[in-house]
């Protein structure tokens, strides 16, 4: 019996990917049909997606872009509340969140509730969510696997794990800034930001590769899925080590392994097995594990996600200032050195301390007034 696969965010780097592998898995006999997808706005890259594969309904978000009602035999729904609204009415057995961004916050929500399993990336969702999302999870029976490397290999190093975990290691490539000197970073451009020297991201987390604010929405991404504050990050810098865990015999356990998110993306979908990929492995022969501390002067995004851990309106804070502060950097209001002290601005602003929220809406109103918040301290409106 086939799995019917929902993709929300179809066009983006994690959507093509996930396309990618399973494309991989259909050939080797695995029998997963892709039932819907979503995107923004990028209708051109939707088209052969659709050709390709004959979802039944495709949603695009953006209200502004013009598309058919119909393409081929493809139903094409317009607005964000269709990619819920199509979630719900297939209700596929897998749904993979792999757009980025606070609002997809909604569609993991929606696909707890109607799906056994959730293949997360959309990292907002965790931050900002907190614990409703896996309250949720345990109250539908749904599955989250998460699919970012670092949450993935720690996921599996944590399989059949009886000892206590005495400390997660989450490693960092240290982005595309990490052999340009700190005083130079007020005179880096968004072009040379978003060369990223070892994976293939969208343009936000490539940004925040760079300033490591990727890095601390991690550690809170692990503070919720592994219920634990002790966190460590390291600089591994060809990314072959993704995670590590420390037990109470001091052995260290490591997730060592290509840098290629088609492989933490097939085992979401796969789980608990593993496919057979025809990707390279790494050469332990010629590889050696170098690891370096970060240096938080020049990562001070980093040491606030620590400072700010568990607080999860702070949280919400953190993610709402980044992405609105990212934003404004690529359309050069800012600069680079600007998005720590927007984002640090908007945490300090804050007053109160919420630990826990478990309201969707009352979570969607404090990111809106974050957002706003950053774009009142640079003057303007988005």
């Amino acid at each position: 019996m086939s799995k019917k696969v929902f993709i929300v965010g179809a066009t983006g780097s994690i959507g093509d990917q996930t396309l990618d592998v399973l494309r991989t898995l259909i050939a080797q006999g695995f029998e997963y049909r892709v039932v819907g997808i979503s995107l923004n706005s990028r209708w051109e890259k939707a088209v052969p997606i659709i050709e390709e594969f004959s979802p039944r309904f495709c949603c695009v978000a953006d209200n502004d872009v013009a598309v058919p009602q119909k393409y081929n035999n493809t139903v094409i729904r317009r607005g964000f509340e269709s990619i819920n609204n199509s979630i719900e009415e297939l209700c596929p057995d897998i749904t993979v969140v792999g757009s980025s961004g606070f609002r997809s916050l909604s569609n993991t929500l929606c696909a707890i509730k109607n799906s056994e399993r959730v293949c997360l990336a959309n990292k907002e969702s965790i931050v900002c969510g907190g614990n409703m999302i896996f309250n949720a999870a345990q109250r539908y029976s749904t599955q989250i696997i998460p699919v970012d490397s670092e949450h993935s290999a720690i996921f599996q190093l944590l399989l059949g794990e009886k000892s206590t975990v005495q400390e997660l290691v989450i490693t960092a490539s240290g982005g595309s800034l990490r052999d340009i000197p700190m005083e130079n970073f007020v005179s880096v451009t968004p072009e040379k930001v978003l060369s990223h020297p070892v994976w293939r991201m969208g343009a936000r987390i490539t940004v925040d590769s760079a300033s490591m604010v990727n890095k601390g929405l991690e550690v809170m991404e692990a503070f919720y899925l592994f219920k634990t504050s002790s966190i460590k990050v390291l600089i591994n810098r060809k990314s072959v080590v993704h995670a590590a865990v420390k037990l109470t015999d001091g052995v260290y356990k490591i997730h060592y392994g290509r840098p290629d998110m088609r492989i933490p993306i097939s085992y979401s979908i796969t789980y608990p097995y593993r496919s057979r990929l025809d990707y390279e492995s790494p050469d332990m022969c010629s590889e050696s594990l170098v690891f370096e501390n970060v240096d938080y002067q020049k990562y001070p995004s980093l040491k606030l996600a620590f400072d700010i851990l568990g607080n999860q309106l702070l949280h919400i804070a953190y993610n709402a200032s980044d992405e609105a502060a990212v934003e404004m950097f690529l359309n050069k209001r800012i600069r680079f050195p600007d998005i720590y002290k927007l984002v640090y601005a908007v945490i300090s602003s804050v007053k109160e301390s919420k630990t826990e929220l478990n309201d969707l809406e009352e979570i969607s109103f404090y990111d809106g007034l974050f957002r706003r918040k950053a774009y009142e301290i640079i003057g303007g409106d988005r």
